[in-house]
């Protein structure tokens, strides 16, 4: 199915007269990768007037299938999760074409050298739909995959954009030095306590089972740092060492990226005040790098 075929998403008994499926559209840019899963997701929020969150790669076939659903309706905003280039490369040519503002966090719009609103914890964007006005995105602030992150939680409906904090499938990359672990935890705690219904993630499918999600989430972090506490304290000293103590044999193009999700765990370990190892240089996401395996994050 091409992108621009994609069915707006569905969702049962939402609390409002517009329901999720009425405001929510979703196209996936063609950008497939073992990084990046079937595309990045562009989600387009609004019924009357719209809001882009995440508009994606600069990539010709995003951009015509992005301009084919919004359908010449008024675009209110550009929203960015962070900066990486797969959710944001095309945002400074889709606000001149639309003459729609940027909002993203400040960190983000400075990454980007790109001006805009500045979004901080808890602002609230109105979104054009059906009813009696009280739809909008709230912001959330959710550093840990890059320190600039943000979530959008759409109300009343409660379906949250996780951008890649959250993906659809496997886990997604928490790497040094941008990746904090002890952020990414206190991240997926506070998405939990907020009781979301429904996952839009910026990689892979939507997930109806919000709170398990969550929670397989954390589980899976703490599993991690726990492994990664293991293998120092049978000796490991180094990063190389510990990354094939914990995840065995990999391909060169995961080594690194493990390397650098390890030395995130050793730099929590420290900040949690058990001795660790000094973490490697770890790798930088300019390239968009957001899910890895299970074996390499």
């Amino acid at each position: 199915m091409k992108p621009s075929d994609r069915p707006p998403s569905s969702v049962e008994g939402q609390p409002s007269a517009a329901s999720g499926a009425e405001v929510v559209r979703g196209l996936v840019a063609p950008n497939p990768g073992p990084l990046t899963l079937d595309g990045t997701r562009t989600w387009l929020v609004g019924v009357d007037r719209v809001l882009l969150i995440d508009p994606g790669p600069d990539s010709e076939e995003h951009l015509r299938n992005v301009r084919l659903s919004i359908a010449r309706r008024p675009v209110d905003g550009i929203l960015l999760t962070h900066a990486h280039a797969d959710h944001s490369a095309s945002a400074s040519r889709l606000s001149r074409e639309f003459g729609a503002p940027i909002l993203a966090s400040s960190p983000t719009l400075a990454r980007l050298n790109l001006p805009g609103r500045v979004l901080a914890e808890g602002d609230g964007i109105p979104v054009s739909a059906t009813g009696d006005g009280r739809s909008r995105l709230q912001v959330i602030e959710t550093p840990g995959h890059s320190a600039d992150h943000l979530a959008f939680l759409l109300l009343p409906q409660r379906w949250l954009f996780t951008g890649d904090l959250v993906l659809g499938t496997g886990s997604s990359a928490v790497l040094h030095p941008d990746g904090r672990v002890g952020e990414y935890i206190a991240s997926l705690r506070k998405l939990e306590a907020l009781r979301p219904v429904r996952l839009l993630p910026g990689h892979g499918p939507e997930v109806s089972g919000a709170a398990a999600k969550l929670e397989e989430y954390r589980l899976h972090r703490l599993e991690r740092q726990r492994q990664v506490q293991a293998a120092v304290a049978t000796g490991n000293r180094s990063v190389s060492a510990i990354r094939e103590a914990v995840y065995g044999d990999l391909p060169p193009g995961l080594a690194a990226a493990a390397e650098a999700s390890i030395s995130a765990h050793l730099l929590h370990l420290a900040e949690l005040g058990i001795e660790a190892p000094e973490p490697g240089p770890g790798m930088l996401e300019e390239s968009g790098l957001g899910r890895m395996d299970d074996e390499g994050s």
